[in-house]
């Protein structure tokens, strides 16, 4: 277990390093989300804006609520936080640990330690906020362990330097232009037999991070290279859109904010996006991965139980931003195994 105490002077050096270092990482998730040329514009030197925050809470009255985490005597991790006394209601705010001492339970830990002080200090409830992009998935994982309640928020931005929307420039005819459709749902549910037959039908390129994966003898529970192998079929997908092409995406894409920057970043290319959601029940889920024997080490009754609990499935809210489906048809999930 890291102790946790108050930050002090010589946590400096430390902490801005922490700092800097965890967020590299999620600002180039941004930019890949925004664009670099919106990115640039929102976060136009996003280093100095996170050392001046910092500084501002260290000369502040808010540096009491500033903790640091050490294991063996360094400085891993900083949480602050603050607390509303007239509402009854804490918040946690900046906080980061080092990307070597990442995955150990130290954020955990903190969040913890936090929570214990603020109900000491009478708070009745706590918030906090982070993004919804995959760079924040370990974030979000994180928050929930420790019993946060998730409620999405989405911000949008946009170059006003674009002289038309963005909806009104990219929504090509249903016949004609570039398609993007998004295969989503859970392992088992029937994503690459659906996928397989609409890349036949309307003669479409069709982008499986598992097939790339099998096929280079990469683990298909290696996420690091699962993510490396994403960035490249959307650049590589994106190429065949701005030509005009047909592109089927397969990734599963649980959550929301994926499907976000999927369909965002088409729309921007002028392509139609279709959403093709495939759901089964857990038992049924289960039964078809049991017997596709692809996963080494094999997926769990239970590991299908955990992420239909994470699975963010699409509203109807969400369905209404796509385009109906070029080929129209009706598809048995129960055939297919993904």
């Amino acid at each position: 277990m890291p102790k946790i105490r108050s930050y002090s002077e010589a946590d400096w050096g430390a902490v801005l390093e922490i700092c800097l270092l965890a967020f590299t990482p999620i600002h180039q998730s941004f930019e890949r989300c925004l664009g670099t040329e919106l990115f640039t514009l929102i976060y136009p030197d996003w280093k100095a804006s996170n050392e001046k925050y910092l500084r501002a809470l260290i000369e502040s009255g808010e540096r009491e609520r500033l903790l640091v985490a050490e294991e063996n005597g360094a400085v891993v991790a900083f949480i602050h936080y603050q607390l509303n006394s007239e509402k009854q209601c804490g918040e946690i705010g900046l906080n980061a640990v080092h990307p070597a001492h990442q995955g150990k339970g130290i954020g955990s830990s903190m969040y913890s330690h936090v929570l214990d002080l603020m109900r000491r200090q009478g708070m009745n409830y706590v918030q906090v906020g982070t993004g919804g992009d995959p760079s924040h998935v370990p974030a979000r994982r994180a928050y929930e362990k420790v019993g946060f309640v998730p409620l999405a928020v989405v911000n949008y931005f946009r170059d006003l330097s674009i002289p038309d929307p963005i909806g009104r420039i990219a929504t090509p005819t249903l016949q004609n232009g570039p398609r993007l459709i998004i295969v989503c749902g859970l392992p088992g549910s029937g994503k690459t037999s659906h996928a397989k037959e609409i890349e036949q039908t309307l003669r479409a390129v069709r982008f499986s991070a598992d097939e790339w994966m099998d096929a280079m003898g990469i683990n298909l529970w290696e996420g690091e290279a699962r993510q490396r192998i994403e960035e490249l079929q959307w650049k590589i997908a994106q190429q065949i859109l701005s030509v005009g092409g047909t592109v089927i995406i397969e990734w599963g894409t649980w959550a929301r904010s994926e499907r976000d920057v999927l369909r965002t970043g088409a729309r921007r290319l002028g392509a139609a996006v279709e959403l093709h959601f495939l759901d089964a029940p857990v038992d049924v889920l289960f039964d078809r991965i049991h017997r596709r024997k692809m996963e080494t080490p094999p997926i769990t009754l239970e590991d299908i139980q955990r992420w239909a609990q994470i699975f963010e499935r699409p509203s109807s809210e969400e369905m209404a931003l796509f385009d109906a489906p070029l080929a129209q048809r009706h598809f048995e999930g129960s055939n297919g195994v993904a």
